[in-house]
């Protein structure tokens, strides 16, 4: 059994949750939802997961390094989807594998569509997302 120790495959734990919205500055006809969930992330794309996770408004409340028995922990796959008009975070799975996830993708972004979605973005991660659906 070989190990790689190497600094591209040290993982980051990262659990996060929607920032909560300031009094006064509630969006209209939104509901503000609460949920954290968890995102297991290389280093080498730590701090771009950071920077886009912060531009969405999610708040990192822990950055824990994953140990090597954490890292054989499976996370399942699933489908993050932002869509801006409405403004939400979705979160559709699990799945078993990184291809059963991009197999279904399309599915899951024409149905989007079809409800009237705009801008949407998709991305397969391993997750445990604690809420499905995330509006602000």
């Amino acid at each position: 059994m070989v190990i790689n120790n190497g600094a591209d495959s040290q993982l980051f734990l990262l659990e996060v949750t929607l920032a909560s919205q300031s009094p006064g500055k509630t969006l209209t006809g939104l509901s503000p939802r609460r949920g954290q969930w968890f995102l297991k992330v290389p280093v080498t794309r730590l701090s771009q997961e950071i920077r886009q996770l912060t531009c969405l408004g999610v708040k990192i409340l822990r950055i824990t390094p994953v140990s090597l028995l954490l890292a054989t922990v499976n996370l399942d796959w699933w489908l993050e989807v932002y869509t801006d008009n409405p403004r939400c975070l979705y979160y559709f799975g699990p799945f078993n594998s990184e291809a059963e996830a991009q197999y279904h993708q399309t599915g899951y972004v024409e149905d989007l569509q079809q409800e009237g979605a705009d801008n949407i973005s998709v991305q397969i991660k391993q997750c445990h997302p604690q809420t499905l659906t995330q509006e602000w």
